[in-house]
């Protein structure tokens, strides 16, 4: 009896020893499962990933066919040409000198086709001009009309037009200059000038 309470009473002292934390032995028998899962998870991708390359190297990936061409659009690029000042006087000479009317930039499509911009007007070169009507301002049904383009009347050797309000004709003299005579169409009457188109810069070999 004195033997068994003996073994009883160190039990009871041992497991109090151990208190209510794990031991070193568990800590380190989970850590270990845990580097074992980890070393399996990987050696299951390196075997996805070695499985594929091989799956790429007997069936090459095909290159995606290339897109569509895109379609050209209907209306051609259209480049900076010349630049010129547009000077005038009476032809008729009265004493007077030259006087600056508007700044123009022509644009020249390949196809020949050219846009004039004015990109600054002085009062006298629209003083003379008509009042515009309403029957004369565009409308929606011209719309054809408005989108097409005309033949370039500039080129490097001179410069020609026959509108409504003024029809001209200039020469080039030199690379700078051009010069001729127009005829504004008032309603008075028809007015003579001189006009002379002084060339800031030429970007495009048509107008050299």
């Amino acid at each position: 009896m004195p033997g068994r309470a003996r073994r009883r009473a160190g039990s009871a002292e041992l497991a109090g020893d151990e208190g209510p934390f794990a031991s070193f032995t568990d800590l380190f028998i989970g850590i270990l499962f845990l580097f074992l899962i980890l070393v399996a998870a990987l050696m299951l991708m390196n075997q996805d990933a070695v499985r594929k390359e091989k799956v790429e190297t007997i069936q090459p990936v095909q290159p995606k066919p290339d897109a569509a061409p895109k379609r050209p659009p209907d209306q051609p690029a259209f480049r900076l040409g010349i630049v010129f000042n547009i000077y005038q006087r009476p032809a008729v000479f009265d004493g007077s000198g030259w006087t600056y009317s508007r700044t123009v930039r022509v644009f020249r499509a390949p196809t020949g086709d050219c846009i004039n911009t004015v990109w600054l007007r002085s009062n006298l070169s629209t003083a003379w001009m008509p009042p515009v009507g309403a029957d004369t301002i565009p409308t929606e049904a011209q719309r054809d009309v408005l989108r097409s383009f005309q033949p370039c009347g500039i080129s490097a050797s001179g410069d020609h037009w026959d509108g409504p309000t003024e029809t001209g004709a200039l020469k080039r003299v030199t690379p700078e200059l051009y010069s001729g005579t127009v005829t504004l169409h008032e309603k008075e009457g028809d007015v003579k000038l001189e006009m002379q188109y002084r060339v800031l810069g030429v970007y495009d070999d048509y107008f050299r």
